[in-house]
């Protein structure tokens, strides 16, 4: 990641998504709460919050209907906040249910929701936590709403939308040089069991194994029904990294400080990743300016020939 990162302009004010419903996973701070405001001032109709702590969801939604310029620019959003906790399935499960007992459509799925754990830890189904939370869950409940996102889009003849948070520290993975994959070695019970992985590796194995999902998902899925891919925000300045050792945070602050990006201009890439590219982004990254349409190469060097591992496993 360069040291100054490129400037980003916001999306075109031309946008209009009146009429679609929307939801944000991780919708109550930092990107995911820009990501919801910025939808509701494009006018879309019906946001969904899905979010594992409700009650400061509440909380969130009264905010963002209280916000002047929500009343200005779309005061007749619907803002429902629904429990998603992508620690474990059972919840991931329950949210999917919920949401089709209680809507008929789904234009835009926002995948936002995501943890950088300081120490390893193990989430309820036995995994790493940083790959239940980034990646298992997020597969899930993208396979799980892939029924009704097709069948929004046949309704409108228009394709529906998935698109992920993403982040290019994937090329930090362990899977590289510190704890290759041994042949024949499953992925998930590797990473599960694998010991002295630093907390940037356990991340950037978690977002590889997203990146190369939805590689994979690309090569299964044709986008004339739905388009899906990610974006990565840079470095922005959230308070994801707020549960950093101190030693290390510390100097990521001043870094923040320094070079970061805000919440609002993450949105804007956000947005342009969910809402303006097209069909040429299901095998790309979004990434801002003449950043965007770089292929990913170094991912291939280190583990691309597991892409398909990885797919099956799942």
């Amino acid at each position: 990641m360069p040291f100054f990162q490129p400037p980003v302009s916001p999306p075109s004010s031309g946008i209009d998504l009146s009429g679609q419903t929307a939801v944000v996973t991780g919708a109550t701070a930092g990107i995911g709460l820009e990501i919801s405001r910025q939808l509701i001032l494009y006018k879309v109709s019906n946001l969904i919050m899905a979010v594992r702590n409700t009650s400061k969801g509440q909380t969130v939604r009264e905010s963002l209907l209280s916000d002047p310029a929500v009343n200005a620019g779309n005061s007749n959003v619907t803002i429902k906040v629904m429990e998603l906790d992508t620690e474990n399935y059972a919840s991931v499960e329950r949210f999917v249910s919920a949401y089709q007992l209680t809507f008929q459509d789904l234009h835009l799925l926002m995948a936002n929701a995501g943890i950088g754990t300081a120490a390893k830890e193990s989430a309820s189904s036995g995994h790493e936590m940083d790959i239940q939370v980034n990646y298992l869950s997020n597969v899930l409940l993208t396979l799980a709403l892939l029924p009704m996102l097709e069948s929004t889009a046949s309704k409108t003849n228009k394709p529906a939308r998935v698109t992920w948070t993403g982040s290019r520290m994937y090329e930090k993975t362990s899977l590289a040089k510190k704890l290759p994959l041994q042949k024949g070695e499953g992925l998930l019970k590797h990473l599960n069991t694998a010991e002295g992985i630093s907390m940037l590796q356990r991340y950037g194995d978690s977002k590889l194994f997203c990146v190369l999902f939805q590689l994979e998902l690309a090569k299964h899925y044709h986008p004339d029904k739905v388009i899906i891919n990610s974006f990565c925000p840079g470095l922005v300045n959230t308070g994801m990294t707020d549960g950093l050792p101190f030693y290390m945070r510390i100097p990521t602050n001043v870094m923040k400080a320094l070079t970061a990006r805000s919440p609002k201009q993450a949105g804007w890439i956000a947005l342009n990743a969910a809402v303006v590219t097209g069909v040429e982004t299901r095998r790309w990254r979004s990434r801002p300016n003449s950043l965007r349409a770089r292929r990913d190469r170094r991912y291939r060097r280190c583990c691309g020939m597991r892409r398909l591992t990885k797919w099956r496993e799942w």
